[in-house]
């Protein structure tokens, strides 16, 4: 058991003293009125104290050891991580003004446990050395009421910590305050165990309970509760970040994944990049969002020069869903491959009809064609509210349309890899 406390212990102290000093940054920048955020750094410092008291084998003796005032202060550690989550969680569910009132009395109330602990623990010693061994509970009451109390208000503490948790969990719309509080409480439920083993410890050995057996897993409980409340309280600072990350990568794919569209289009039409685009997947690195916006703009504006100068490609039409979605990427995915295919359209050469159904969908008019001019001049359908689709692009549905143009990109870029003679006889 003290091989893996010196390991345990000491990881779980680290982390905690991260916390803190996460959270000790912005209350030293000017947000010390902030009573929640001053009440997780404190959670967070006792929390550390615990762990790092806990370490040192030769302070805190064995388990079955003489208990000493070091070991009652290490406890007390534990009362005061108790009293400074419900009092970040009394902040972050009523207004300030009765926030400041239900921390108070709370304050008032916890305060009592400490106080009753240190008394018992004082009269405990006036009897003997107290022992953590409990074959026969009657030779050391007032320890016993000690270990009671102790866990009595761990278990109490907890509980509401959780059921708190899970309650405010359920009234936020923030997804990281969301995701945080649920781990918090689930690291206040692994937590429980703790005091069960160390209740079986004191009332269950005289009837055979081996404490031997379980005092690594409830106290590695402990520590696994308290790795778990570190997550689920910091999830609010770091959670968004990670929602950048995760966003940034998936742009990233994205734009990866446009280049087989963009490419063919490019070589049929670089007219439709900037000057000083490279069109290397790493020159996006830096300003991905802004490169990411130009390759669907450029993907666009390819496709209706296609309309103009090559057959008829076929307007990127919005997606449908599901299979269907799928389907219908395959075939404009058919018509842009065979537009480039089929070369420019010569001077004078009668521009291909668009169906009455096409027309409908992507916004040209009933009955027209896919150009609009003998020139080869090809006017920008009309998207939502009469917004040409290259426009949209950037709008507030850019993310649904990279989503589509990536489907047709890969259906594009499989057809390009079948053999000829396949896609003959499709």
């Amino acid at each position: 058991m003290t091989g893996i406390t010196h390991i345990r212990y000491p990881i779980a102290a680290l982390a905690c003293w991260i916390a803190f000093a996460y959270t000790l940054v912005p209350l030293l920048r000017g947000h010390r009125r902030n009573a929640g955020l001053t009440a997780l750094c404190v959670s967070f410092g006792c929390q550390g104290m615990y762990l790092t008291m806990s370490t040192p084998a030769r302070w805190t003796g064995t388990l079955f050891g003489t208990i000493t005032w070091y070991n009652v202060s290490v406890q007390l550690w534990i009362i005061a991580v108790l009293a400074s989550q419900q009092i970040l969680l009394i902040h972050w569910t009523y207004p300030r003004a009765e926030a400041r009132v239900r921390a108070r009395r709370r304050m008032l109330l916890l305060a009592v446990v400490p106080v009753t602990m240190a008394v018992l623990f004082f009269l405990a010693t006036l009897q003997g050395p107290p022992r953590n061994v409990f074959k026969h509970p009657g030779d050391q009451p007032f320890f016993v009421a000690y270990q009671a109390a102790y866990l009595t208000a761990f278990v109490v503490g907890k509980v509401l910590v959780a059921r708190a948790c899970r309650h405010f969990a359920k009234l936020t719309d923030h997804v990281w305050v969301r995701r945080g509080l649920r781990i918090a409480a689930a690291g206040a439920a692994v937590e429980l165990v703790y005091p069960a083993g160390r209740y079986a410890d004191v009332f269950l050995t005289q009837y055979g309970w081996n404490p031997l057996q379980w005092s690594d897993v409830s106290r590695t409980t402990l520590t696994i509760g308290m790795v778990l409340n570190i997550v689920g309280w910091t999830a609010p600072l770091w959670g968004p970040r990670v929602s950048a990350v995760r966003g940034w990568l998936a742009d990233y794919r994205s734009y990866r994944l446009l280049r087989p569209l963009w490419l063919a289009l490019h070589r049929a039409h670089p007219e439709i990049s900037l000057p000083s685009s490279t069109g290397s997947d790493l020159s996006a690195l830096y300003d991905l969002r802004f490169h990411l916006h130009r390759r669907v703009i450029e993907i666009r504006d390819g496709c209706l020069a296609l309309r103009g100068h090559h057959g008829d490609p076929g307007a990127v039409l919005s997606p449908g869903r599901g299979a269907a979605e799928e389907r219908q990427a395959e075939v404009e995915a058919a018509h842009i491959a065979a537009a480039l295919a089929a070369g420019p359209r010569l001077p004078g050469q009668v521009p291909v009809p668009v169906p009455e159904g096409r027309a409908a969908e992507d916004g040209s008019g009933g009955g027209g064609v896919a150009v609009g001019s003998a020139d080869g001049a090809a006017p920008a359908p009309a998207g939502a509210g009469g917004v040409p689709a290259s426009a949209a692009a950037g709008g507030p549905d850019f993310s649904a349309d990279v989503a589509w143009l990536v489907q047709v990109s890969r259906a594009f870029a499989r057809q390009r890899r079948r053999p000829p003679v396949a896609r003959a006889g499709e």
